[in-house]
C-alpha cells in the first residue's frame, strides 16, 4: 500500500506531463493509501538514453494524455510497492513494475487481442512455462502476486539470454522468436539499430516504456550515456 504522499508525488510526475498508456476498459480497484517510501531513485532502467525515448518523452507529456495517465496510476498504487519488492527479490530491477502501466493499465482481469491476461498480459503457454496454473477453474495470471513472480522469471531468463533490457523487453512483448528472426538477419546490430529500421514488431513498446520509466523516476543521478 502506499503513502498519500508518495501517491502524489508519482500522479504528478505524469499527470503534469500527461502521459498516455493504454486502457482495457475494465472495472478500476479501489486506490489504497498507507505506508511505503517515496519512488525511488533513478535505475538503470531510467538511464538508458536513446533519441527514441526522448521522442515518446515528449509525446507522453502532451495534454491528451492526462486523464487517462492519473487513472492507471491510482490503480498502479495499490500494486506498485508489493511488485517492487517481488522483482527486486527476484533479481531484476524494481522499475520494471511500471511495465504493467503500458501493458494492462493496472486493470488486473485485463484481457488482450490473443490469449493475453491480467496485470502482467501473460499469454497461457508463458504463464505455464513460468510456473503459473491456467485451467477453466484457476486462472493464476489474474493473481497479482503469482503473476509477477512469473513475470519476473521471464524478464529475468530474457535478460540473461540477450544481454541487455531493451531487446529483453522487445522479446517480452514480441516473443523470442521474433528477435531471433530480427537478429539473425543483422547479427552485429543494436535494439536500437533494429527498431530504428524497422525490422523489430511494435517498435515503440520499448521506447514507450522506458519513457514512463524515466518520467516516474527522474534521472538526476545517472551518469553517462547508457544503452
Amino acid at each position: 500500500m502506499m503513502r498519500r504522499g508518495a501517491v502524489l508525488f508519482m500522479l504528478l510526475a505524469l499527470t503534469v506531463g500527461g502521459c498516455g498508456l493504454r486502457g482495457s476498459g475494465r472495472r478500476e480497484e479501489p486506490l489504497e493509501t498507507a505506508t511505503v517510501p517515496s519512488p525511488p531513485a533513478p535505475s538503470e532502467l531510467a538511464c538508458i538514453q536513446h533519441p527514441m525515448i526522448d521522442a515518446w518523452e515528449r509525446r507522453l507529456r502532451s495534454r491528451p494524455y492526462r486523464a487517462d495517465t492519473r487513472e492507471t496510476l491510482r490503480r498502479g498504487a495499490a500494486y506498485l510497492p508489493r511488485m517492487r519488492r517481488i522483482l527486486q527479490e527476484s533479481g531484476v530491477p524494481p522499475s520494471l513494475a511500471l511495465l504493467p502501466a503500458v501493458e494492462s493499465s493496472f486493470h488486473p482481469e485485463a484481457r488482450g487481442k490473443d490469449d493475453d491476461r491480467g496485470l502482467w498480459q501473460l499469454q497461457g503457454a508463458t504463464a505455464r512455462r513460468f510456473g503459473l496454473v491456467v485451467t477453466s477453474v484457476r486462472d493464476d495470471r489474474l493473481h497479482p502476486d503469482h503473476s509477477t513472480r512469473a513475470a519476473a522469471r521471464y524478464l529475468r531468463l530474457l535478460h540473461r539470454r540477450y544481454r541487455d533490457w531493451p531487446t529483453a523487453l522487445a522479446a517480452y512483448n514480441a516473443g523470442e522468436r521474433r528477435i531471433d528472426r530480427a537478429r539473425a538477419r543483422r547479427p552485429a546490430a543494436s535494439f536500437w539499430e533494429l527498431a530504428s529500421s524497422g525490422q523489430l514488431p511494435s517498435r515503440d513498446y520499448v521506447p514507450r516504456f522506458l519513457a514512463v520509466v524515466r518520467m516516474i523516476e527522474g534521472v538526476q543521478s545517472c551518469q553517462g550515456p547508457t544503452a
